[in-house]
């Protein structure tokens, strides 16, 4: 049975301080299976209290989103960076497995790095594997857009040269690139079985167009979803999806309304009922 994940983000940001102490209130309003916890570089020093404050949470925490910004320093030039970067990613496998999350969703790459920074980086999965399998927790690596090639592009490479590791796809990021067709194309049948976890978002925008690169609700932009589901269903896949639409505004005030509209829609292609997208 899949579940249907909300994740964090979509709740906290920064126009309302990431305040994790808002979680326990905000998460009794939500229309779903779980949580998958977005895991900011600022909380590091607080993760005590973090973890505190989630054993008040009812709902679980399926999935770990890892700390995006571990990717820079795991290339970096300098020694002392690279070593705080491995030192993070323990860190952060730790944590997941203490919240109970089954996977962690990990930014191999950000949207910046050239080719060699990635080759550089995709390199190292062995060794971030083995951390997180010792935490029994499933290293998932996400589509994240880039500045060089493509995601598809680094997913298959990954897979050619570490056949054993899993992946997230994300629809945002996949509608990018321009790239939501790849999924479907028979090069990407090889990569189907690695697909371990969904992040269902939307864009609306041209070609790897930075200034609209927003998280938005399906419907709100232009990737076809009834499309991916379909397809989805025609696949052995088992895993879960995590709604991560941006669903709070500039005051940091969150919409549950469209928050559980999207969350309900979601959850009725999952069910192989009919639905449609948008208010």
């Amino acid at each position: 049975m899949h579940k249907l994940l909300c994740s964090t983000g979509t709740l906290l940001g920064r126009p309302n301080g990431r305040n994790f102490y808002l979680l326990p209130e905000f998460e009794k309003k939500l229309c779903c299976d779980g949580l998958e916890l977005m895991f900011y570089d600022s909380w590091y020093d607080q993760a005590d209290a973090l973890l505190h404050v989630l054993q008040s949470v009812s709902l679980p925490i399926a999935a770990f989103h890892a700390e995006k910004n571990i990717c820079k320093g795991l290339v970096s030039d300098c020694a002392e960076e690279k070593e705080l970067a491995f030192s993070q990613f323990r860190f952060n496998c730790r944590f997941a497995k203490s919240i109970g999350a089954e996977k962690m969703v990990f930014h191999l790459w950000d949207g910046y790095m050239n080719d060699e920074k990635i080759n550089t980086a995709v390199a190292l999965l062995p060794r971030l594997k083995q951390c997180a399998d010792e935490q029994n927790v499933l290293l998932t690596v996400e589509n994240i857009v880039c500045a060089e090639n493509d995601p598809f592009t680094y997913l298959q490479r990954i897979h050619e040269l570490h056949p054993d590791i899993a992946f997230t796809y994300d629809t945002k990021m996949a509608a990018f690139h321009f790239q939501d067709d790849c999924l479907y194309s028979p090069e990407a049948a090889p990569l189907l079985p690695a697909i371990r976890h969904f992040h269902i978002n939307d864009y609306q925008g041209g070609y790897k167009e930075w200034q609209r690169f927003k998280t938005l609700h399906p419907g709100d932009g232009q990737v076809d979803f009834i499309k991916l589901f379909s397809f989805i269903k025609q696949t052995d896949y088992k895993g879960d999806f995590t709604c991560e639409a941006t669903s709070f505004d500039a005051s940091g005030q969150v919409d549950f309304d469209k928050l559980n509209h999207t969350l309900h829609t979601i959850r009725k292609y999952i069910r192989e009922e009919n639905a449609s997208y948008g208010p």
